[in-house]
């Protein structure tokens, strides 16, 4: 919507603006308070009113408003470089899937791992496939990922006299939230519900939530393999418990706060946005007119006593022929490049020249390519901050920029090294069912590194753990 000041077009876009007199594009920054006077601010917690329990826990916000990963979610979508890394940062973390494989040492006495056929751990195999496991850790990916913040749901079948995890459920984080710490410092349990934002009254699920810095001992402890700190092994009957993946982070005792939220604090994301908003802001407003055709008062009646035209009606046909025909020479690409010739006259009293018609290109404020360098330096900070490097997903923002096969696949390389503690965190499920299972004591997980092949060596890609090659 454009406001006429002073003879210069203001146009109001929402959360941008432009000023066509200074040629000015106004920012409004606001995604600094997304984080900085929200998720800060841990002390602030709100109860429901239905969870079934002796003692009613306090919940911690995420947000002033209790949705700040609803927003999240949001704002990522909203950006292309921040989309695409999310996505490139979960594939990458899957890396060729979950193996199971026994570990052993071979002849030389270094260890090696083989990898297993279904035949020959067949419980093992039909429990990754019962709990699909192949989703589940793409799951808890995207959520470290987005949130540094991933929770596993370890479900307990009912035979007390035989404790055994059946069932693996990924509980989103964004649905996810903590109670208040007790007066020992741990954190007890795990609030699930769709309607934190709101009032967490029709859905929530309150689930028994295990210590971060020991989840195995806990749960031994827990279900009464390990004696508790009264010395007795008692198994606490509970059907389920909740363990967080979350890797991490300075000052957090609550939620993670991913590295990659800092394009929120630095404003980083707020001037990407704005880029994009304001260009088709300006499509869609100033370049509906792309030429100024000037037209002298007398010309009309010039052209109308050359041709003879005297009657009024015959004149107003002959005005809208000639600017049909103009329209039509000015108007599509078959147009392009034509030359248009009048006559005029220099009139020596007033030392100026008189034109009949002067046509006279609009100027858009996009031609001269203005803030492309602006956007593309926006999206190397965004790819930065996200730890991608955007060569390796298709995208080269900034002058030369291009990258050869050789550098390309050393960075792969060097990310998938780099999701190894991620990768880590996506197995540990597996690791507790082992030990709570009772599974082989040599039994392994692992998600093999996808490595390409050079030329030399043949097209396409291997699998590998550490130095060896599957």
């Amino acid at each position: 919507m454009a406001k006429k000041t002073t003879n210069k077009e203001v146009f109001d876009f929402g959360t941008t603006a432009y000023l066509s007199g200074a040629k000015a594009a106004v920012l409004m920054m606001d995604s600094d308070d997304l984080i900085e006077k929200s998720d800060y601010r841990i002390g602030e917690i709100v109860n429901p009113i239905n969870v079934k329990l002796k003692v009613i826990p306090a919940w911690m916000r995420r947000g002033i408003q209790n949705d700040l990963p609803t927003e999240i979610i949001r704002r990522s979508y909203k950006n292309v470089a921040v989309s695409s890394s999310i996505e490139f940062n979960t594939r990458i973390a899957y890396g060729d899937g979950i193996m199971v494989v026994r570990k052993k040492r071979d002849k030389t006495g270094q260890m090696v791992y083989e990898e297993l056929l279904e035949s020959e751990a067949p419980d093992i195999f039909e429990f990754i496939q019962d709990n699909n496991y192949i989703r589940l850790t793409q799951e808890w990916a995207n959520d470290i990922s987005v949130f540094a913040d991933a929770y596993v749901q370890f479900v307990f079948n009912k035979q007390k006299s035989n404790r055994k995890i059946v069932k693996i459920v990924n509980l989103e984080a964004v649905y996810s939230r903590l109670s208040q710490m007790n007066a020992d410092g741990k954190i007890e349990w795990h609030g699930y519900s769709a309607w934190w934002h709101l009032q967490p009254s029709r859905d929530l699920i309150a689930t028994p939530f295990l210590d971060r810095k020991a989840p195995l001992y806990e749960l031994k402890q827990r279900v009464g393999i390990t004696p508790n700190d009264q010395g007795q092994n008692v198994d606490d009957g509970a059907e389920s418990y909740v363990m967080s993946l979350a890797p991490p982070t300075p000052g957090r005792f609550y939620y993670g706060l991913p590295a990659w939220w800092s394009i929120f604090l630095s404003g980083w994301y707020d001037f990407a946005c704005a880029i994009p908003e304001f260009k088709k802001a300006l499509i869609r407003n100033s370049m509906v007119i792309k030429y100024h055709v000037k037209i002298r008062e007398g010309f009309w009646d010039k052209l109308f006593n050359s041709e003879g035209i005297t009657e009024q009606p015959l004149k107003v046909a002959r005005k809208r022929k000639f600017l049909e025909d103009m329209n039509k020479f000015l108007s599509g690409a078959e147009n392009s490049g034509k030359s248009f010739i009048s006559e005029f006259i220099y009139d020596k009293v007033k030392g100026v020249e008189e034109q009949d018609i002067i046509i006279a290109a609009v100027p858009n404020g996009l031609s001269d390519g203005q803030y492309i360098e602006d956007s593309e330096e926006a999206s190397n900070v965004i790819y930065s901050a996200t730890g991608v490097h955007p060569s390796i997903i298709g995208a080269s923002p900034g002058k030369s920029t291009s990258i050869n096969g050789t550098e390309a696949r050393e960075l792969f390389i060097i990310k998938q090294a780099m999701t190894k503690p991620i990768r880590d965190a996506l197995t540990m499920p597996l690791y507790i069912a082992k030990v709570i299972n009772k599974w082989p004591a040599d039994i392994h997980f692992m998600i093999p590194n996808i490595v390409l092949e050079t030329i030399d060596k043949g097209t396409g890609a291997t699998k590998q753990i550490g130095n060896q090659k599957i």
